[in-house]
């Protein structure tokens, strides 16, 4: 195995984020979503246009 052979494929995959799984994962919380507003509820969708 030649050093261009690993280093190619080096970042070609990111990981998915799994959102709202405990505080220490830094993404728990609010999830993303800030704080109050309808945004942040859930069930909420914009209408198109």
């Amino acid at each position: 195995m030649m050093i261009h052979d690993i280093t190619a494929k080096v970042g070609r995959h990111k990981q998915r984020k799994r959102i709202g799984r405990g505080e220490a994962s830094g993404t728990g919380g609010t999830s993303g979503r800030g704080h109050k507003g309808a945004k942040s509820r859930s069930g909420y969708s914009r209408r198109a246009g």
